[in-house]
C-alpha cells in the first residue's frame, strides 16, 4: 500500500534524514516514509496495514525536538502496524500522467505536522500467483443469524479500484478458515472493495483470507 505526496518537503531537502519516519491519516493510519519520489519534493509513503486515504486526504509528520539537544534530533512516538496479508493490486499502467493528477499536500515542517497528500497509487502486499485472488474479511456487516452469524462482510483485496465489481455479481468466494462460502453482492465504496453475501452466515475473524472462486 504506497502513497505518493508532494510540497511537504522542498525540492532541496536532504530526504535521507526523514527516510524511516512515521506518517498518520485522518483516520488513523500509520505508514513510514520510504523515499523521495522525483527531484521536485515528492515522497513516496508506505502503510504496511493498508489505508483509506483519498486524493486530496491529509497526510501528517508528527515529531519532537527537543531545545536542549545540540543535535536538534527527531524523536516520535508510536510504531508501524504489522503488515496485513492481502492479493497484489496491479495498477493500470496510464500511457501519460498529467501534472494534475499528481499528488499534493500543504504545510510545513516547522510545527512538526505535514499537510495533505494526494493518492496516486494503492496496492497490496501478498500472494504473486496471478491465477488465484486472495483477499480478506475487512468488516462484518448485515443481519445477524440466530446462529450468531453475520449475513454480509466487506472484502478487499479481490478487486482493483479500475474493476467493474457488477460483472462479478454473483461469483462465489469462500473463507479459506472457515470455509464458509458466499457471493460476490457489487462494490463498496471506491477503493475495490466489495460486499459478499453469506446465506448462511459468516464467523470468521476480520482479518481472515477469502478466496476468489473461478
Amino acid at each position: 500500500y504506497e502513497v505518493f505526496g508532494t510540497d511537504l518537503f522542498k525540492k532541496e531537502t536532504n530526504m535521507s534524514q526523514f527516510v524511516g519516519l512515521l506518517m498518520e491519516t485522518d483516520r488513523g493510519d500509520i505508514g513510514s516514509i520510504q523515499s523521495s519520489f522525483g527531484t521536485s519534493g515528492k515522497f513516496r509513503v508506505n502503510f504496511p496495514a493498508g489505508t483509506d486515504i483519498k486524493e486530496g486526504d491529509p497526510l501528517y509528520l508528527r515529531f519532537k525536538r527537543y531545545a536542549n539537544d545540540p543535535k536538534k534530533a527527531i524523536h516520535q512516538d508510536g510504531s508501524l502496524p504489522r503488515a496485513r496479508p492481502g492479493s497484489r493490486v496491479d495498477v493500470p499502467i496510464k500511457k501519460k500522467k498529467s501534472k494534475s493528477k499528481n499528488g499534493a499536500a500543504h504545510g510545513g515542517l516547522a510545527t512538526g505536522d505535514g499537510g495533505t497528500a494526494k493518492n496516486d497509487v494503492i496496492g497490496s502486499n501478498g500472494s504473486n500467483d496471478k491465477d488465484v485472488k486472495i483477499g480478506e474479511v475487512d468488516k462484518l456487516k448485515g443481519d445477524v443469524l440466530p446462529n450468531g452469524k453475520h449475513t454480509m462482510s466487506i472484502v478487499s483485496g479481490l478487486f482493483s479500484m479500475a474493476d467493474d465489481i457488477n460483472k462479478h455479481k454473483g461469483r462465489r468466494v469462500v473463507c479459506t478458515t472457515t470455509e464458509e462460502e458466499g457471493v460476490v453482492d457489487g462494490s463498496f465504496g471506491k477503493m475495490g472493495k466489495c460486499r459478499c453475501l453469506f446465506e448462511d452466515g459468516i464467523s470468521a475473524e476480520v482479518g481472515s483470507q477469502v478466496k476468489l472462486l473461478p
